[in-house]
């Protein structure tokens, strides 16, 4: 016995990391909440500023000195991104430990809660294909040229653009403002394509190494814009989605969309991006774009649990169309035949049910 006192004093750092005490661990987890809220607030502000650059940028007769203060605040800004990230699942990982030791009970209160809401159906890929075997089978998409031509097609029906960062944002400030506008565009933006290769960019041919934007367009449903970090890798950091006929300078992945139903669409897209990123950053693209898919029934899939197609939503007051989409139990399939194309499209459909903002739980 005095034995064991005098190593456990010898060595208190290994008796405490074995079991610390609960209010030191919640402590540090709020200590990092603080510390994540500061850098939510230093991202902001980075946003200010970048749009601030941007704009006098577009200025005629500017110096490179805009050009330099954008590069600057958005290296830092990635920077906080990622301490953000780093801090936000540590904090979670601190909660959740505490949670399951001193409070196990909560878990099975959970679990009997979910019984009692499986009006949320949940189609997981378990069943049919493992984590190990589906991350097998998109390894082979290393290079985003081979991912995007995979990705077209199993989704021939999504129009597929790609830019440089700068020429986005020429392109967006030339986008039609109006219905009738979008119509003409939309005709012309039709008989651009390449064949056996990704559609690029309007301003002209894209190289792969220098992609910075990919636009995916379903035509009179939704434009959605994507930013990549680096350029020419299969790396998403943001995401957006917009009518079709909203054309100006706010029309970019950090950009919201005038409409509060597109509003609504980016701010649950954003969720699905960091849910994929911590699932599996290989696969986070490819398993993007195939959940993006699943939104070209925004307009005509009712809700998967009150059944109707307009609900009225809270915070605007308005009737909106179910704009959730799950993300948690997506599954997006690896298809290299036309068989195995359909039978991809037919299952990413099926898995992807609608939900209004109150039918919807996060579990999904």
């Amino acid at each position: 016995m005095q034995q064991q006192q005098t190593q456990a004093a010898r060595n208190p750092t290994s008796a405490e990391s074995t079991a610390e005490a609960p209010p030191k661990q919640v402590a540090l987890a709020m200590d990092r909440l603080a510390q994540a809220a500061r850098l939510i607030a230093d991202v902001r502000l980075g946003a200010d500023r970048l749009l601030e650059a941007l704009f006098v940028s577009a200025q005629p007769h500017q110096t490179t000195k805009p050009l330099h203060l954008f590069l600057k605040e958005d290296s830092s800004m990635r920077q906080h991104l990622q301490d953000l990230r780093t801090i936000g699942i540590l904090a979670l990982k601190a909660f959740t430990d505490q949670k399951r030791r001193f409070f196990p009970h909560l878990d099975d209160g959970l679990n009997g809660q979910s019984s009692a809401s499986e009006s949320v159906p949940k189609k997981h890929c378990g069943s049919q294909i493992s984590t190990v075997t589906q991350q097998e089978e998109l390894s082979d998409y290393r290079t985003l040229s081979d991912l995007l031509m995979h990705v077209e097609k199993d989704m021939p029906n999504m129009k597929i653009f790609t830019y440089q960062r700068l020429d986005w944002l020429k392109r967006a400030s030339t986008l039609p403002c109006s219905a009738e506008e979008f119509l003409m565009d939309s005709s012309k933006e039709h008989d651009f394509h390449i064949s056996n290769k990704p559609r690029l960019g309007l301003l002209g041919a894209v190289a792969a190494d220098k992609v910075a934007v990919i636009e995916l367009l379903f035509p009179s449903i939704f434009r959605a814009i994507i930013s990549l970090h680096p350029a020419g890798s299969i790396d998403p950091d943001a995401v957006a989605f917009f009518s079709p006929d909203e054309g100006g300078s706010y029309v970019h992945a950090r950009g919201f969309s005038v409409y509060h139903v597109f509003k609504h669409v980016t701010e649950h897209a954003a969720m699905a991006l960091q849910y994929f990123l911590g699932t599996n950053t290989e696969t986070a693209l490819y398993s993007l774009l195939h959940w993006i898919f699943s939104y070209q029934t925004l307009f005509t899939e009712p809700c998967s649990k009150c059944k109707r197609l307009l609900s009225m939503d809270r915070q605007s007051d308005l009737l909106l169309p179910p704009v959730h989409r799950p993300y948690r139990s997506f599954c997006a399939i690896k298809s290299s035949s036309p068989q195995s194309i359909s039978s991809t499209k037919n299952q990413t459909l099926d898995a992807s049910h609608a939900y209004h903002v109150g039918c919807f739980s996060e579990e999904a």
